[in-house]
């Protein structure tokens, strides 16, 4: 007899995905045009990014709370960086000093959780006050206006892929930031599961003791992960900057729910230390598309937070759901 087939989770939560597309295309059919889409594929670039470094974080068998004030300090410390030397900037440049300035902040958590034996959740709480605290209080210079800001970078607001001229005579133009999500995930993807370290941050979540006795390092392996989370936190809010045209502290702030409902939803689960790539970008998908279209439908603001909350509940509830079945099979 041939094997019984199965469809794998993140298979199911594509399928969920198309299901909840077409049934807001039924409601609304402006949900297919063309500037729809590429409206809410650039509105994902943020979250798939961040959502991307919170996995790593996950599959340690953590949860991070501080990601968007330490890509709301990362962009801010770039950006007053380039200031000072009067640079004009450049996307490269501007991507790898933000990601290391977040790649610091993010270390510092997983040092302070690592070596005081302390719940990576609550220290990223303390984290995310002091950091937020530092932005609205010590920052002599909280708006950066567009006049203002490195000027070569304001031309991530105009730079697109593809552009489509519309029957209405408006312009669709899906934006460069999509391919920063791919090249992000092709990354992380390689790492993860092509590279001893990659395999260990997994293993890390998955058995601690085993982790020690098979020779690899916990604070090294904490360190990395936090590294790669911080980077990602700080690359995301640098295109988000730059794409906005302007610095201000606390733009990115209500953001940060997103990230944890397309992670959780995505199938990260922090106790087996389990989380993918495929996973994180359908979470994505999934968080993206009904926000959006609740927007285009004109629901309010709060009825859109319930089906958020309901989203994270139901991405737990599912994935151990999910679990146990394997469990028994």
């Amino acid at each position: 007899m041939g094997k019984r087939f199965r469809l794998k989770e993140v298979h199911i939560k594509f399928l969920l995905f198309v299901v909840i597309l077409v049934v807001f295309a039924l409601i609304q059919p402006k949900v297919f045009t063309a500037i729809n889409l590429f409206s809410m594929l650039n509105d994902a670039v943020f979250t798939g990014i961040v959502a991307l470094g919170m996995m790593v974080i996950m599959v340690t068998g953590n949860l991070d709370l501080s990601s968007t004030s330490i890509g709301m300090m990362s962009g801010y410390m770039m950006l007053r960086l380039f200031q000072m030397l009067g640079y004009a900037g450049d996307f490269v440049t501007a991507f790898i000093v933000s990601g290391i300035f977040g790649a610091l902040l993010g270390m510092l958590s997983g040092y302070l959780s690592k070596k005081f034996n302390l719940s990576g959740f609550v220290v990223s709480i303390g984290m995310d006050l002091i950091y937020s605290s530092i932005a609205f209080i010590f920052i002599d210079q909280p708006t950066i206006k567009t006049a203002e800001m490195p000027q070569n970078l304001l031309q991530m607001r105009t730079a697109s892929l593809l552009t489509i001229k519309t029957d209405t005579g408006l312009t669709a133009k899906l934006n460069i930031g999509i391919l920063l999500v791919i090249i992000v995930a092709i990354i992380l993807s390689i790492f993860l599961n092509k590279t001893q370290l990659g395999r260990g941050i997994y293993a890390l979540g998955g058995d601690k003791v085993a982790v020690e006795r098979v020779g690899y390092n916990p604070m090294k392996l904490t360190l990395v992960a936090y590294a790669v989370f911080g980077a990602c936190c700080g690359i995301a809010a640098t295109y988000f900057y730059c794409n906005t045209g302007s610095f201000e502290t606390g733009t990115i702030t209500s953001r940060g729910t997103d990230v944890i409902t397309a992670a959780i939803f995505g199938g990260c689960n922090m106790k087996d230390g389990k989380g993918s790539v495929s996973g994180i970008l359908v979470g994505v998908a999934i968080i993206t598309v009904i926000k959006s279209n609740l927007i285009l439908l004109g629901v309010p603001a709060y009825y859109i937070t319930f089906v958020v909350g309901l989203l994270i509940l139901g991405g737990v509830l599912f994935s151990t759901l999910a679990e146990r079945r394997m469990q028994k099979a």
